[in-house]
């Protein structure tokens, strides 16, 4: 729990100099950091005094308190923008002044470039004074090129420095506020959508501070433009400047189009990776059922819909920045022609300067001035959804301090209250109890019956409508779903208190950790959460039963904490830290475990949110209480526990606190006690993801280009490119040369008397608008199929990679988490349906510019390409220097980033615990420590970006001023077009040259998508699907499986998970498989299946399992997996992808399974669509689905995998009965958790670490008192133990000695048709 920074390194910028702030020196030792090695967090500097998360967040806050008591003093609405305004408005306006010197700037520039050209028009070599003023004219443009350069990266630096202040005070006073929401306001409000308003809302304010000023100064420079240009070419200006004002809508139209465009594209994007979320989180059953081909239409069908829809916003898009490429083109043209037309004659410096000045006004109003209202709208929307959220309720702050002379207790009086004001019926009515130190108090009652609500009224959670609750002393809570938070686990037990080894010590062994600590690699000091170990359902509520006890409170609060654990932690964990360490203190503790009712002091029986009876054990059993039928509900289904019934049985409540969490953590169903390994089969190592580093080859490039199109097409765009781009020169070209034409005949004609030549205007007009014509048809040509071939590269390799995942081994699911397969299908694949295509787009425009603007400076004077060369090296040198260091950052700022949203969804989970224990100060804390990381990379972030621009400005006002200089001293050989173009082209260079530079750095970051998206496309498969030899279609008819000498092992190198397993299961035999957690009992199942490629030979009816293609071996054997996969889509298509059979049979399965009524109920009966995952049937009904799948396949052979773990009597019973009655022709193979399932087995297999230990009849075994089976039954208490050898017993001699059983002749036949099966076992071996 320590703040994240410990040593500090002094941020350089506060003490450096006003030369250093300017060019950003002060930022070369990190370049040179990073030039050597790899950044670090601990090399980042630490954030400025004033941009800590805290200070910044208090201002606001004090800003914002002001705000709300106006508002009550004048009853209105508070409003959190006025409260933004008065807190950041002196400093944002003096920035106002920097725009204003910069746009400004930019509208002098075309003056001074007009005298220079001027001087050129009227070229005299004797005149003295013009060619001094002329130098001076270019000594000021290019003055002002330099001042451009600097101005505007300090400007840009600190509109960006204010948003990120903006965003982090408002993230401050967000996670305030959430640590303090009550009831109320939760269920207005999500975890999600507070973790939204962090990760997306507040980043619009990053954003909105850059254009903001541009509402004003764009409007400005626009009039200012427009009379400077109606002082050089007269009224003709105002048709150029009628298509600027023409562009603006059509602009915002096409962005309208595109964005509805965009939602329609983003429901589909959502539903295909909804779909691939469950293919994926599904996959083993996917391969145990052999339903890859279904799956794969599903997503390619989704995928054809997207990518058509992608394909038209991205035409859009490409029309868009075609039109962004040619408007300056239109523009010119509509205003010289009406020029021209009008009788005025065109000279070099007229045409040039309305070039330049429409160039300095056309970014302003055709991109900046647009940008800023949508980026303002968007913040207004974003500090309004901030607002609404700062303005829900707050808990009152309740006071749980002991007065010095009062005890510790807690009494609770006629306590009524309500969940949902709404609601008629209370959550609790009517309470009144008294607990008093030394006492346990157990609650009991059904699913629902508000046992946890009454933890929440103790807690204050929960406000009485009446009554009254009276809480003395300090309180220690542990919530249902148990929670940790992302930091050790020390800190976790420990909860901010000072560590104590020997009450430490005592706490771990108390609450059974103590074994844990051991497997863990780096013992109570291993990382979980956000980047560490995750831990088992039980690991956690052990944890966080050790934090509570640690805390050493008064008063004890336990909401079910012995459920996630198995029976026997349990009953260490009831034993000695419920009665022997808790025993002076208070506790109240919510249970399901009825056998642990004995020792509580007193019991309080709940249902419905009133009390059925209290008192304790004795006076129960003398008034004849039975428990079990407490705890069941009216309605019939339920779940239901019985006394005898084994504590395995595992109830999932859910309540307030935990529909919270309900999606956050699965607890693992697999609670082994010793090895707490989650679940067995993670043995594989997650490897570390392969995160590429430095240049990505030319080859990736030529893989993504062939994707996408043939050869001829890639040609094809090839030379589009290059026409657009010639035509695109050709036009300024043909204007400078048409003005050289016109000068030349003015001064010709001068000579024989005034008489001017005239040019003929057809001809020049006409070859103007042809190539004004060709320029704006090759732009957009060129833009559709740059998309065009990108779009579909996307798609093909999408295709790719989705036919290699599903024919991808299930080792190489286990081996890489969800997240991370699915980041390809999601982000990766959007980046390149969406931003790849535009940015390199984007980027192949600029670059081609940046080549047509040197060929054009060097065509005019050749002399430029020697200077051109060190500038070259330079850039190419500075831009590699620069990627090293900010590749780092970029990955530091992301990374840093994800703690923040963790930090707060986890703080909210634990919301309740952390209020309990008073831990909100120091949650507070640490958010600021994680904010203040993030802050340092994304302060390097910001500045070192501006560093590298500041210098690539450098290099092209270093170049403006060669070619101003350079013109002037060969003044003699050039004429005015020619200089006039080769200077307003250098000058366009100053914005564009970086922007290049920057989108070839994304373009090569996005690239990487690319490479991950291919390196997924070429994984290890699997065995192929089919093979030549198919095995006969009725087999397996007799359903015999033989396992000879198996070895198994999930990878290559990974260790053996079954050793040498020789077994022979007969024909129609039940197994029950049983074993402790890790023993190999699923292992025993994935080698049956294939799912990992067994050594030694498994058999079924005579053919080997690895001769035959998977599907076929697959489709053969039917599962009910352990936990019950419902796929989104109709129950039809749940039961049978492949339409195989008819409804009637559909029915059929579910009236079996007793599903008919449920889904008759549904408004499309089985063609409903299901929620995402089938989250709207309960678990047992999930099963009972997967029980019907089963049914509907007739297979000889079924596997049931644990399927009754977690599912209530009731319908396990359901199971168990189908089970002997549909299946009683099958071999049937059951791993259970719960030995009464299949203690009338045939058979039963224990194995223990992998080997096979006892096969052998149940009741046989039980006779041997050493074996491991006896001692299992033994666990589970002597009436349990009793009444399982009691069936043993009963139907071994059913089956062995048949008397007068009514079966019996059926028994015998199994038992004569045993020899012939044991000499097939001989000829195996």
């Amino acid at each position: 729990m320590l703040p994240v920074y410990t040593e500090v390194k002094p941020n350089p910028l506060q003490n450096a100099n006003l030369c250093s702030r300017v060019f950003f020196w002060w930022l070369n030792p990190l370049f040179k950091i990073g030039h050597k090695r790899r950044l670090e967090e601990d090399d980042m500097y630490s954030v400025l005094p004033k941009d800590r998360s805290k200070e910044l967040g208090d201002e606001l806050q004090r800003y914002w308190e002001e705000e709300l008591s106006r508002a009550q003093k004048v009853p209105r609405e508070p409003s959190l923008t006025k409260a933004i305004i008065r807190c950041y408005w002196k400093s944002y306006v003096i920035l106002g002044f920097f725009t204003l010197l910069e746009e400004g700037t930019k509208v002098v520039q075309p003056l001074f470039l007009g005298k220079i050209i001027n001087y050129f028009e009227n070229y005299d070599p004797t005149d003295s004074v013009a060619s001094q003023n002329v130098y001076i004219y270019a000594t000021v443009l290019t003055t002002c090129t330099l001042l451009l350069a600097v101005l505007h990266h300090l400007y840009f630096y600190h509109v960006q420095c204010a948003g990120m202040r903006l965003r982090v005070a408002a993230c401050h006073m967000i996670n305030v506020k959430a640590l303090r929401l009550n009831h109320t306001a939760m269920a207005k409000t999500t975890v999600g959508q507070i973790v939204n308003l962090l990760s997306n809302d507040v980043n619009k304010f990053d954003q909105v501070t850059v254009f903001l000023h541009f509402l004003w100064a764009g409007p400005l420079q626009a009039v200012a433009v427009t009379v400077l240009l109606w002082r050089e070419i007269g009224i003709s200006c105002l048709a150029g400047m009628a298509v600027l004002i023409i562009l603006l809508p059509l602009q915002s139209c096409v962005g309208k189009l595109f964005s509805s465009f965009r939602s329609k594209t983003a429901t589909f994007t959502d539903v295909r990776i909804r779909t691939m979320n469950e293919v994926i989180t599904g996959i083993r059953i996917i391969k145990m059922y052999a339903w890859e081909k279904p799956f794969a239409d599903l997503i390619t069908d989704l995928r054809r819909k997207e990518i058509s829809k992608i394909l038209r916003s991205s035409y859009l898009r490409g029309m868009n920045l075609a039109s962004f490429f040619v408007a300056s083109k239109i523009i010119v043209f509509v205003t010289f022609t009406a020029y021209v037309l009008l009788g005025n004659k065109i000279t070099a410096s007229r045409v040039f300067v309305a070039v330049t000045l429409y160039g300095a006004v056309r970014l302003t109003v055709t991109l900046f001035f647009p940008s800023a209202i949508e980026k303002v709208s968007e913040a207004l929307v974003t500090i309004r959804r901030v607002q609404n959220f700062l303005l829900l309720d707050e808990v009152t702050q309740g006071d749980y301090q002991l007065p010095s002379d009062s005890e510790t207790i807690v009494h609770v009086q006629d306590f009524t209250a309500f969940w949902d004001k709404v609601s008629e019926t209370p959550t609790l009515k009517d309470l009144s109890f008294t607990v008093r130190p030394g006492e346990l108090l157990a609650v009991v009652g059904p699913v629902g019956a508000g046992k946890s609500s009454l933890l929440a009224a103790v807690l204050r959670e929960l406000p009485p409508s009446q009554g009254l609750v009276t809480v003395n002393g300090k309180v220690a809570y542990v919530a249902q779903q148990p929670w940790v938070f992302p930091g050790t686990v020390r800190s976790n037990i420990l909860f901010g208190k000072k560590y104590e080894k020997e009450r430490y010590e005592k706490v771990v062994k108390a609450c059974a950790l103590k074994k844990d600590f051991e497997i863990l690699e780096d013992g109570d000091l291993t990382l979980i959460g956000d980047r560490g170990a995750t831990l088992s359902g039980g690991q956690k509520a052990r944890v966080s039963l050790a934090r509570a006890v640690y805390h050493d409170a008064d008063i004890y609060l336990l909401d079910d904490p012995l459920s996630a654990v198995d029976a026997e932690v349990g009953r260490h964990l009831f034993q000695q830290c419920i009665c022997q360490t808790l025993h002076e203190k208070i506790t109240i503790l919510v249970t399901h475990q009825l056998q642990y009712l004995k020792a509580a002091s007193q019991i309080l029986i709940l249902k419905d949110g009133k009390m059925v009876q209290k008192g304790t054990y004795t006076e129960f059993l003398k008034s004849g209480v039975d428990f079990g039928s407490l705890l069941k509900k009216e309605n019939e289904e339920a779940e239901q526990a019985s006394v005898s019934g084994s504590p395995k049985l595992r109830h999932r409540t859910f309540s307030e606190s935990s529909i919270w969490s309900q999606q956050s953590s699965r607890p693992s169903l697999k609670e082994g006690a010793p090895e707490s390994q989650a679940v067995e089969n993670v043995q594989v190592a997650v490897a570390e993801e392969s995160r590429s580093e430095g240049k990505i080859g030319l080859k990736a490039y030529k893989n993504y280009f062939i994707a996408g199109a043939h050869w001829f097409t890639i040609i094809l765009l090839i030379l589009v490119n290059i026409v657009a781009q010639l035509s695109y020169i050709l036009q300024d070209w043909w204007l400078s040369y048409w003005a050289n034409q016109q000068s030349a005949g003015n001064v010709t004609a001068n000579g024989q008397g005034n008489v001017t030549k005239e040019l003929s205007l057809d001809w020049y007009l006409g070859i103007y608008s042809g190539l004004t014509v060709s320029t704006v048809i090759f732009g957009i040509a060129r833009s559709l199929l740059v998309f065009y071939v990108l779009v579909n590269s996307s798609q093909t390799l999408h295709n790719k990679m989705f036919e290699s995942i599903l024919r991808a081994p299930v080792l190489f699911f286990d081996r890489n988490p969800i997240g991370r397969i699915l980041n390809r299908f999601s982000k990766d694949i959007g980046h390149m349906d969406d931003l790849l295509p535009l940015t390199f787009l984007d980027f192949m425009q600029t670059f081609l510019q940046v080549i047509g603007v040197v060929g054009v400076a060097v065509a005019v004077i050749p002399w430029i390409a020697i200077p051109l060369v060190p500038l070259a090296i330079i850039f190419i040198v500075l831009r590699r220097y620069f990627l090293e260091t900010s590749r780092d950052v970029k990955r530091l700022e992301s990374t840093t980033r994800s703690p923040v949203f963790s930090h707060l969804s986890s703080s909210l989970q634990g919301l309740w615990t952390i209020r309990a224990y008073r831990a909100e100060e120091r949650f507070q804390e640490l958010f600021d420590a994680h904010q203040d990381l993030h802050s340092e990379a994304w302060f390097l972030f910001l500045t070192t970006s501006r560093w590298f621009a500041v210098r690539l400005d450098a290099i092209c006002a270093i170049f403006v001023t060669v070619v101003a200089f350079g013109s002037l001293i060969l003044a003699n050989t050039l004429d005015a077009g020619q200089v006039g173009l080769a200077l307003s082209y250098a000058l366009t260079l100053m914005g564009m040259f970086q922007w290049c530079v920057r989108q070839s750095a994304e373009v090569e970051n996005m690239m990487i998508s690319v490479e991950r998206v291919m390196e997924y496309t070429n994984l290890e498969k699997e065995a192929p699907w089919e093979y030549e030899k198919r095995p006969p279609p009725a087999w397996p008819h007799e359903g015999v499986i033989v396992f000879d000498n198996v070895n198994f092992t999930y990878s290559l190198d990974g260790p053996l998970v079954l050793k040498h397993l020789t077994a022979l299961i007969k024909s129609r035999e039940k197994v029950g498989i049983v074993g402790r957690t890790g023993a190999g009992k699923s292992s025993l199942i994935s080698a049956l299946f294939r799912l990992s490629e067994p050594e030694g030979k498994i058999w079924i009816d005579k053919i080997l399992t690895t001769e035959i293609g998977l599907h076929d071996l697959r489709k053969k054997m039917s599962i009910i997996p352990q936990e019950p996969v419902l796929f989104t889509g109709t129950m039809r298509k749940n039961l049978d992808p492949f339409n195989e059979h008819t409804d009637e049979e559909l029915w059929n399965a579910l009236t079996e399974v007793q599903l008919k009524e449920a889904i008759e109920d549904l408004p499309g009966k089985m063609d409903t669509e299901l929620a995402e995952s089938g989250s709207n049937f309960s678990v047992g009904q999930r099963q009972l689905v997967c029980l019907a799948r089963a049914i509907l396949r007739k297979n000889r052979i079924l596997i049931i995998d644990e399927a009754t773990a977690n599912v209530d009597l009731r319908t396990d019973e359901l199971i168990q009965k189908k089970i002997r009655e549909k299946f009683a022709h099958c071999t049937v193979l059951t791993i259970a958790h719960r030995l009464n399932t299949i203690i009338d087995s045939d058979k039963i297999m224990v194995l223990d670490s992998g080997r096979l230990k006892e096969y052998d009849e149940p009741y046989v075994l039980l006779q041997n008192k050493d074996s491991l089976f006896y001692k299992m039954v033994q666990q589970l208490g002597k009436a349990e133990a009793a009444a399982l050898t009691e069936t043993a017993k009963q139907v071994y001699f059913k089956r062995n000695y048949p008397d007068v059983t009514q079966n019996g002749h059926m028994v015998v036949n199994a038992s004569n048709g045993q020899p012939s099966t044991f000499t097939i076992f001989e000829t195996a071996l």
